[in-house]
């Protein structure tokens, strides 16, 4: 009997170093991940000042996602008309081009 309760004593133990190592890892974690230093890119005209454009949707479109390189900016569209990608220029804010994506069934 003393052998079960040195036993169960043991474990509870064992659980509560376990947990105060869940923690300590995921507070750990935490600190490094907020220590990263945080950029924010701020588009621009070749003038210098920033650009604020309206960039109309077609009629029921929704934006969906948005990549940048470096001289792009993509949203990528997706509506009752089919998906659409807009390619606006990042120095100027005006669209750049626009392509539609159409499925393939020739095959």
């Amino acid at each position: 009997m003393n052998a079960l309760k040195a036993l169960v004593i043991g474990m509870a133990v064992l659980i509560v170093i376990g947990i105060g190592l869940v923690g300590y890892g995921l507070m750990r974690g935490k600190q490094q991940a907020s220590s990263q230093p945080q950029t924010v890119t701020l588009l621009t005209t070749a003038e210098g000042t920033p650009f604020d454009v309206t960039l109309p949707l077609p009629h029921g479109a929704r934006l969906e996602q948005v990549a940048a390189t470096a001289d792009r900016i993509v949203l990528r569209l997706s509506g009752p008309e089919g998906d659409k990608l807009l390619l606006i220029d990042s120095r100027t804010g005006k669209l750049a081009g626009t392509l539609a994506l159409v499925s393939d069934n020739t095959r």
